[in-house]
């Protein structure tokens, strides 16, 4: 059974609640009960999601081999809306070590204390929020939902957790949150610790009370506003304020307490010594050795991840790995190094972090930082990087491309601090299609070569790997019919897979009937202009991401029955992020327009993120190319408003004399800017059309009037279909602006419109 499909099962059949499922009592007595304020009163502006919490208090206590963790919430509740979001609870706990334990829920209306916790309306379901990517970890949830919530009423529920996860043998760490996404009076965290028991903290410092043998330390916040977050926000930044704490030591004692759990007992010692035999049979050199041992581990070896109680971060020992023919990250990992050990390698387990992995520095020792497990391995005096989970990755231990976690936690005995990760990734996509037109009134022809190198490849093989070819063909014609509706394959597409030297070419045929047949016709490099997308928040506090890596390169040749004259130019935009280049030439017959990307680093920094807007802007005024060959005909006449301004912004029929008379202005303003070159051969748009940037933001008296010029603008591909515009607010230039962001319902591109008060 799929997991996704099994997770859904699971949930629809939760059982109600059973008494052993769940403890109800008072709070323990080491818990300090914090007195509120019931009847405050909170203005409307002040909440998020119609809700505000008056405390949100965490008390924990440490003592011995144990933990346990004390959790209040009092939230008001100010809208129906807020009445959704806060009337059903949803409290996680694990089985395998934790007791969960319900104090108390209540609602407190006008004064009066009302008993809302109610056995019936509880259920108990598997969580397994991981589902979806092979992961189970046994997690559960008790769901209540809370009867007669109403606005004005304020629910105050307290419940604990008991237990420390065995896997840390006594050790403690955790870490605590000082931000909020709803606004609260009163924040708290309180820490009952064993004095002279040593404990780390970063983040915040604490108000400590010591007495006799405890310490108490408390970390308190009033009147928390809302933390926003941006989007499109790097992995690796935390916007959360948050307190680390930690009782290991240091990154020597976190690596030691790893390296326990990865020693070999003894069946899993004579099955990995077998496998290895085999290998060597099988493949005479030592590089086709090692290519074999890591294609065994990462195609062989399904990911599927049981990580429940000491499998949360203990591995299964390689013979139950090798029998199941499955495993995590850490059950594969264990396999490899064991595997290339056997055949005379240096290998060893690094623990890594996939998104935070570059501020991993920045962190306490820990082994709760981390959420991966790769293989560092040293072979010929150079040290390489290889992750197991990777399927169908191509090269060998010398070309592979593992993703660059930044900083990795290699599991020795002696290891005393993290490792700079330095990986290969060199990957590039190239993209070649030529366009031949042998007579403007005959189906002219496509011919397409992608090549994909390193990690492209080996994201192409594992895209393969999951469709038929057929399904592949389908979804490339479809892909190429949002700008040539009239497109058919002439032959399936030719796959070329080279994986020693991990290079993927495919090569497709295609004929266009009335390719030509307006006359003219725009080119947009689809497979490039994808990368450069815009976020939902313009106006940030917080650094925007960047896909990283990426090289990608467009080309396109047009060939025509007669000669063209071309305008030849270069354009180069380059940034600390990025660097796009756009190249015209050609002669005689042919065109050829050459555009590509290439990333520097995975965001842009907040003071530039307005300029990065500003340059992907002005790279998208000028990303297409519509050509209009002399002999295609039906091309509009040198000098008509059609002809020099791009399709984008050609306004809808009907306006009459006063549409008439604007584009006659426009085409004479433009006209004596532009370069000289024969009308009907092609023409690049220069500058931003009206609303396609701030400074050139449309004047409109109201809402009405950002509909009408929404309805008159037609996409670059021509179509009139949008997704309803989403429209935010931003301050350009000491200007208010509203910004109009919708998507095309044709080809998918992003459309953006600038309107100020007239």
């Amino acid at each position: 059974m799929r997991p996704k499909i099994l997770f859904l099962l699971l949930a629809a059949l939760a059982l109600p609640l059973r008494a052993r499922e769940l403890a109800v009592r008072t709070p323990p007595a080491w818990v300090e009960r914090v007195a509120i304020d019931t009847s405050i009163a909170i203005a409307r502006e002040n909440v998020r999601w119609g809700l505000y919490d008056i405390l949100r208090d965490h008390q924990l206590r440490v003592a011995g081999r144990t933990e346990s963790h004390y959790y209040r919430t009092a939230r008001k509740v100010l809208s129906p809306s807020g009445v959704s979001n806060a009337s059903e609870l949803e409290l996680d706990f694990d089985p395998t070590y934790q007791t969960l334990t319900v104090h108390e829920i209540a609602l407190v209306r006008n004064g009066q204390r009302i008993d809302a916790l109610d056995f019936d309306d509880v259920r108990i379901i598997d969580k397994e929020d991981s589902a979806s990517e092979r992961i189970y970890d046994g997690m559960r949830t008790a769901l209540i939902f809370i009867k007669d919530v109403r606005p004005g009423d304020v629910i105050d529920y307290s419940w604990s957790l008991d237990g420390m996860n065995p896997i840390l043998d006594g050790r403690f760490t955790d870490e605590l949150s000082l931000s909020t996404g709803v606004p609260t009076r009163q924040l708290r965290h309180r820490l009952l610790w064993e004095s002279g028991r040593r404990l780390q903290w970063r983040g915040a410092e604490p108000t400590i009370f010591t007495s006799g043998g405890q310490q108490t330390m408390i970390w308190e916040e009033r009147d928390v506003e809302a933390l926003d977050v941006d989007d499109a926000t790097p992995s690796w930044f935390e916007p959360w304020r948050r307190v680390q704490l930690s009782e290991f030591a240091s990154w020597n004692e976190v690596a030691r307490w790893s390296h326990a759990m990865f020693q070999l007992n003894a069946e899993s010692t004579a099955e990995i010594a077998k496998l290895a035999q085999t290998i060597r049979a099988q493949h005479p050199t030592r590089n086709a050795q090692i290519t074999a041992a890591i294609r065994f581990v990462q195609d062989d070896i399904r990911y599927l991840g049981i990580e429940m109680g000491r499998n949360s971060h203990e591995p299964h020992q390689p013979h139950e790995t090798l029998a199941a023919r499955w495993g995590d990250c850490k059950d594969k990992t264990f396999v490899l190094v064991a595997l290339l050990r056997e055949l005379g390698l240096q290998a060893f387990p690094a623990l890594v972090h996939s998104a935070i992995g570059p501020k991993l520095h920045e962190k306490l020792p820990s082994p709760f930082v981390f959420d991966h497990v790769i293989a560092q391995v040293v072979e010929g005096g150079k040290t390489y990087w290889v992750d197991g989970t990777i399927s169908d990755q191509g090269g060998d231990l010398v070309t592979l491309e593992t993703p660059d976690y930044g900083r990795a936690l290699v599991i020795r005995q002696e290891t005393a601090a993290l490792t700079e990760m330095k990986t290969r990734e060199h990957g590039a996509v190239i993209i070649e299609q030529t366009y031949d037109t042998k007579a403007y009134d005959q189906p002219a022809t496509l011919e397409v070569v992608m090549t994909y190198s390193g990690g492209e490849a080996d994201a192409m093989r594992a895209m393969l790997a999951t469709m038929s070819r057929d399904d592949f063909a389908d979804e490339r014609l479809n892909d190429l019919a949002k700008d040539q509706p009239k497109i058919e394959s002439i032959a399936p597409p030719q796959i070329e897979d080279d994986r020693a030297r991990n290079v993927i070419v495919i090569r497709e045929r295609y004929r266009i009937a009335e390719l030509w047949s307006e006359g003219s016709w725009s080119w947009y490099p689809r497979d490039l202009d994808r990368h450069l997308t815009r976020p939902d928040t313009m106006i940030r506090s917080m650094p925007l991401a960047f896909e990283y890596p990426l090289n990608i390169t467009q080309k396109v040749t047009l060939n025509f029955p007669e000669d063209m004259d071309v305008h030849e130019t270069t354009t180069t935009t380059e940034t600390p992020t990025f660097r796009y280049e756009y190249v015209v030439d050609g002669g005689g017959k042919s065109v050829h327009i050459r555009q590509s990307l290439v990333a520097r680093q995975d965001f842009v920094e907040v003071k530039d993120v307005a300029d990065h807007l500003t340059r992907l802007n002005s790279i998208w005024d000028a990303i297409g190319y519509r050509l209009a060959p002399p002999g295609a005909g039906a091309a509009p006449a040198e000098g008509t408003f059609m002809e020099t301004v791009p399709e984008k912004w050609q306004w809808i029929g009907g306006l009459g004399f006063i549409a008439a008379f604007v584009g006659v202005c426009v085409f004479l303003a433009y006209r004596g800017r532009r370069h000289t070159a024969r009308a009907t051969t092609l023409v690049r748009p220069r500058g931003f059309r009206p609303g396609e940037a701030p400074a050139v933001a449309l004047a409109v008296r109201g809402a009405e009037e950002i509909e009408s010029h929404l309805a008159g603008l037609a996409c670059s591909c021509g179509s009139r279909v949008h997704t309803f515009p989403e429209l935010q607010r931003a301050l350009y230039d000491e200007r208010e602006m509203t910004i109009a962001t919708r998507q095309c319902g044709a080809c998918g591109r992003e459309q953006s419109i600038y309107f100020t008060a007239a």
